[in-house]
């Protein structure tokens, strides 16, 4: 499976990855103004509007920090998450502490190319994290 993966698909495994690692409210709030400064706020208004209207993420106005204060989070729904499986072709029933290195492992040998240089480089540096754990 060689080629590209949409922008929204590479927003959407960011989330992926980011939920194998035992994110913080912080972490999350982190990875969305990441996202949104180096993709664009626009565009990544846009995609994260299709995800959610595709079911693959839940609605930033649906997501609230568990005090109920702050701005809302971006968080990959369990469709969310299977599309990532399934596109990927990752055993969804894989243990998880190892989701990080199918998905690690995939990227490597699937020639699918991440474009979006936030996203990549967000991928990476949690996938090294999680290495070194």
């Amino acid at each position: 499976m060689n080629g590209q993966l949409q922008d929204k698909e590479q927003i959407l495994m960011a989330y992926y990855t980011q939920y194998y690692t035992a994110a913080t409210t912080e972490d999350v709030q982190a990875l969305d103004a990441r996202l949104a400064e180096g993709i664009g706020t626009e565009p990544y208004k846009k995609a994260m509007e299709e995800l959610k209207k595709e079911g693959l993420v839940n609605g930033l106005d649906e997501i609230q920090k568990e005090d109920g204060e702050g701005p809302p989070l971006p968080m990959a729904t369990n469709e969310g998450m299977l599309y990532i499986n399934n596109t990927l072709n990752l055993q969804s029933d894989a243990v998880e502490d190892h989701q990080l290195d199918y998905l690690d492992n995939n990227l490597k040998t699937s020639g699918l190319e991440l474009t979006l240089e936030p996203v990549k480089s967000y991928i990476e540096e949690t996938i090294r994290q999680q290495k070194k754990m």
